[in-house]
């Protein structure tokens, strides 16, 4: 009964899009359609569908076969920088589960709806693959026209779009149901869920499914939510911790890239100059960068303004406060809050240029300060041949920690 309940309502809906991309009348009978049976006016679709109907066929011909696909890397580092994939990462073993057991597909993508990340039945990754609802598949509606993945983002509610409910023919085999991503404290969109799977296996349970897993995601998430008003600490000169509002955030490498250039720069940066500080020449589009920021915006409850790009809240960096005590000749107290080079995994220009310049100024200061105490524990911390040879020249035969600086001193040389 089930089964032919959903092959009537697919019927009538193949019925509906066909008249609907023809314009016929009477509308041509498809090959497997009863010539007697009364068609079905695009009118009595869901309004939402038709709605979406009329925009996609402005910019979408009905016969496309896939959608497009961005490039493999930028897709990579979209996920790997994207706080959906935090969101997402403690249920990635149940989501895999899931898909095979009920032979799905899902999907996470951003709020463009380019897809971020898959994991399907062997089944339906192949079907997917055919139609590139992979990493990086654009199911924007612009794209692909009406799908569940660009009305949940539109709507921002939980939709099941079925069978010939898609606007792209390739599609009307699917059943898909997504369910928006948001912020539960600002209740910024911020990405979206998708379960598809053929359209024999529709079940009422499909759209309740997506929803539950979309608010176990917001439930991750929700740790890296800040609080709405307060001072933003950053300490980024080694292990990155960030606190907003007497809250820690847990973001991206990217993300602490963002907030230090931001920090480094209270005055406001333009578009095109945040991209040069925090990408140099990477081939990472504006819009991506766009699209990061307004991520980033979202976690800190909206306080990045724009035009230009800067951050609206009191922020104490660390960076900043290690050159002032530098400056100011508190050469103990700088190194005391040196905790090791700015974000060593960065090739950010302008961070690049802060490491090595905030790197070489402690320790020509640390050196230069003759201070047998200062000099070891900066040594005793930090790797450093210059500093152990100072040291060296400074500690008397009878020290006991002369032996100890020499033997570090060596081993490093022989090392390097």
């Amino acid at each position: 009964m089930m089964n032919e309940r959903l092959a009537l309502e697919r019927q009538k809906l193949v019925r509906a899009w066909y008249r609907y991309v023809t314009r016929q009348a009477p509308a041509q009978a498809l090959p497997d359609e009863p010539q007697d049976e009364p068609a079905r006016s695009e009118g009595n679709v869901d309004q939402e569908v038709a709605a979406s109907w009329a925009r996609s066929a402005l910019t979408v011909p009905p016969e496309r076969v896939s959608a497009p696909v961005m490039s493999e890397s930028e897709v990579k580092h979209s996920w790997q920088e994207s706080p959906l994939e935090y969101g997402v990462r403690g249920l990635i073993p149940e989501l895999r589960r899931l898909a095979e057991e009920a032979d799905l597909i899902v999907g996470i993508g951003n709020t463009d709806g380019t897809l971020l990340w898959t994991e399907g039945s062997e089944r339906m990754a192949d079907l997917a693959t055919s139609i590139n609802f992979v990493p990086g598949g654009q199911w924007g509606e612009g794209s692909v026209g009406t799908n569940a993945l660009a009305l949940a983002l539109r709507t921002r509610q939980p939709v099941r779009v079925f069978s010939a409910e898609h606007y792209v023919q390739t599609v009307h085999d699917w059943v898909c149901y997504s369910s928006p991503i948001r912020d539960t404290q600002t209740g910024a969109l911020l990405g979206v869920l998708d379960f598809s799977t053929t359209w024999e296996h529709s079940t009422p349970l499909g759209l309740a499914s997506a929803q539950h897993y979309a608010q176990q995601i917001e439930l991750a998430l929700n740790g890296r939510v800040a609080a709405p008003v307060g001072d933003l600490n950053l300490r980024f000169c080694g292990p990155p911790q960030v606190n907003y509002g007497g809250r820690r955030l847990h973001l991206t490498p990217r993300q602490h890239e963002l907030l230090c250039v931001l920090a480094l720069h209270p005055g406001g940066l333009t578009l095109d100059a945040l991209h040069a500080h925090v990408y140099g020449d990477q081939p990472i589009s504006l819009s991506t960068l766009k699209s990061e920021v307004s991520t980033l915006r979202s976690l800190l409850g909206g306080q990045i303004a724009s035009r230009p790009y800067r951050l609206s809240v009191p922020v104490q960096l660390d960076v900043q406060d290690v050159e002032e005590r530098l400056l100011g000749g508190q050469v103990s107290a700088a190194a005391d809050l040196y905790d090791g080079p700015l974000l060593p995994h960065s090739a950010s220009p302008l961070l690049t240029y802060w490491r090595e310049y905030l790197d070489a100024a402690l320790r020509e200061a640390v050196c230069r300060s003759k201070d047998a105490d200062l000099l070891w524990r900066y040594a005793s911390r930090f790797d450093d041949p210059e500093v152990l040879e100072v040291l060296e020249h400074l500690l008397p035969e009878d020290d006991h920690r002369l032996p100890i600086a020499r033997a570090r001193r060596a081993a490093l040389d022989a090392a390097f």
